[in-house]
């Protein structure tokens, strides 16, 4: 009847259902017996002794009123209490949602990176289940800790699938502006992450045991690719004592060297370049420009007349270039290109915009070329421009060497990199770069000469003292063969397994909550939450628990003590006993100070 009224009072199915959902004062009930007759220790048969009701929430059959029967030994009262078995298999004893419905929601958050509210009106719209945000992240936490717990347990299988031909283990970091963040163990060949951790810093006190702690669950790597820091150099010390190589990320290393040569000519360039305000004119300009391309509009800031959408082009050129995605810096300098666009801005507009010109294309010229010669006349740009110069034929001639192209970068097209295609060319174009690096090397000692590099001044010198402090660790890469001695896998050169992890971590944690900035939410990541990427290999989530449709039971198999021993789920890098101490302290400063705990009277106070 509710329902009719409902309908006809024109409110929408979701409202309908609310409305029915309150008609009803009870919720069904269904009874679980224990399913024993005999006690397990003694064989003695079992007598009921109570029931238990607590409700129950699966994703299954919504939400009901479990009535649990319990039996014990009717012999011995000692023994322990007999429960249900299915009930067990729904939800875990003394809580109210069940694996299945967990299992959903922990899905949809972090494999289908849906947002709280999403997943609240599709539990609503399936299942008439209304759960509150919290109760959803509640949830999202739960799955956390049973996937973890899960991967744990299941790590010997997992190694006996790595042990077949091994694992390279790359290592990376990410924090946002210093708050701390998360550090992670991949395993090279399959994309897995092994361990992930939360880290105050990057520390050889905070690495290391992550990297122990990978070894010992899944034994020593092939190899380490990391970047060039300090702090993981030191936390793989150990592995290195083994004969594991160490190897260093090429494109970490080209980035290095890129900064060295151009950090203190591109910082001042960029400085001039905004205290100019020439891209604010130029914009300001095109702006402008554009007026002319309204229709019937023959009149503006340069004139009365025709513009043509040449000139237009040309300044957008200026500002935008070819408008391809430009690689990060240092393997493309943004200020250098656009002050060279603009030192050939006059020159390009003899061959875009020919004569004959109309009057406001001859003042619109006349005006940029004004901009552009505020550039010329300061000489801090000729110093910076020409000291950029020099040190990027350096670094691009070092980049050819190592043959690292726009594909091998993090932002790169080809994300899993060439040895997944084509293995056997790949170990031969490694040699290859080996070789012509050796002999780069040479002829860089032969430049420098007998030049210091204790504090190298020269582009070449700048070069040879990187590549002579990690050349032992840019080669050395294993490989993987078959049977017949054919090559199947090659160890990535770059680290970008690991760069591209958090790429797309940060992308779908960006559409998981909804906005752009992420550094608090990085920092209160759990670092299970790592882990749950796994969730995107199939051959990972065929060892774990041969489907998803099979989670909610894996994670009902799983040791009740096992489940208590969790690690717990930590959402921020701060010190909070420190904090509580602070706390602690300034409440008792402040009743030292008011012993009475009284307020003084803000109107009695003086200067």
């Amino acid at each position: 009847m509710l329902w009719v009224i409902a309908e006809r009072a024109g409110l929408s199915p979701p409202e309908i259902a609310r409305a029915t959902c309150h008609e009803k004062s009870h919720l069904p009930r269904i009874d679980f017996i224990a399913e024993a007759d005999n006690c397990p220790l003694c064989g003695a048969p079992l007598e009921v002794i109570r029931s238990k009701k607590r409700t129950v929430v699966t994703f299954a059959e919504g939400a009901f009123e479990a009535i649990e029967v319990q039996k014990r030994c009717r012999r011995n009262r000692s023994h322990p209490m007999m429960k249900s078995e299915a009930l067990s298999r729904i939800v875990r004893p003394r809580q109210r949602f069940g694996y299945d419905l967990i299992v959903h929601v922990g899905l949809a958050r972090y494999l289908r990176r849906m947002q709280r509210d999403e997943i609240q009106d599709e539990l609503f719209r399936k299942r008439q289940v209304e759960l509150s945000a919290g109760t959803v992240s509640h949830l999202c936490d739960r799955f956390l800790l049973y996937w973890e717990v899960l991967h744990l347990v299941r790590s010997p299988y997992l190694k006996a699938a790595i042990e077949e031909h091994g694992y390279p283990l790359h290592i990376d970091a990410t924090s946002e502006h210093g708050k701390g963040g998360l550090f992670v163990c991949i395993d090279g060949f399959r994309d897995w992450v092994l361990v992930a951790g939360k880290i105050e810093s990057e520390s050889e006190a905070n690495l290391k045991p992550i990297v122990e702690r990978t070894v010992e669950l899944f034994g020593d790597p092939l190899a380490v690719v990391r970047d060039l820091g300090e702090p993981g150099q030191k936390a793989v010390a150990f592995l290195r004592k083994r004969g594991v190589p160490d190897l260093v990320c090429h494109y970490h290393f080209l980035g290095a060297l890129g900064k060295k040569l151009f950090d203190n000519p591109y910082t001042l360039l960029r400085n001039i370049l905004r205290q100019s305000r020439i891209r604010t004119d130029l914009r300001q300009f095109l702006k402008d420009l554009k007026k002319y391309r309204e229709a019937g509009q023959k009149e503006g800031r340069s004139g009365t007349g025709k513009v043509r959408e040449d000139l237009l082009a040309l300044v957008h050129w200026i500002l935008e270039g070819d408008g391809k995605k430009e690689a990060p810096y240092p393997f493309c300098l943004t200020h250098l290109n656009f002050y060279q666009r603009c030192c050939d801005a006059v020159c390009r507009a003899e061959r875009w915009v020919p004569t004959p010109r109309s009057q406001p294309e001859r003042r619109a010229l006349r005006h940029l070329e004004g901009l552009v010669n505020r550039l010329k006349k300061d000489k801090r740009f000729d110093d910076a421009a020409s000291r950029l110069e020099k040190g990027w034929l350096a670094f691009s001639e070092a980049r050819d060497v190592l043959r690292l192209d726009d594909s091998e970068l993090p932002r790169g097209d080809i994300r899993s990199g060439r040895q997944d295609h084509l293995p056997v060319l790949e170990e031969k174009r490694r040699q290859e770069i080996e070789k012509a690096t050796n002999r780069y090397i040479n002829e860089l000692r032969g430049r420098v000469g007998n030049g210091s590099l204790v504090k190298p001044k020269s582009v070449d010198a700048i070069t040879l003292s990187y590549f002579l402090r990690y050349g032992d660790n840019l080669f050395g890469h294993p490989v993987i063969r078959d049977e017949d001695g054919s090559v199947i896998a090659v160890t990535e050169r770059t680290n970008n397994k690991a760069e591209h992890y958090f790429g797309g971590e940060k992308q779908h944690l960006r559409r998981r909550l909804g906005r752009a900035n992420l550094g608090r939410d990085l920092e209160d990541q759990p670092a299970q939450a790592a882990l749950v990427s796994n969730l995107r290999h199939p051959d990972y989530v065929r060892i774990l628990c041969g489907s998803l449709d099979n989670l909610h039971e894996a994670f009902a198999n799983l040791d009740e003590q096992t489940l208590d021993e969790a690690t717990p789920l930590i959402r921020s890098n701060r010190d909070t006993a420190l904090q509580n101490r602070v706390r602690a302290l300034l409440k008792h400063l402040d009743e030292t100070r008011d012993p009475d705990n009284t307020k003084t009277d803000s109107a009695q106070i003086t200067h």
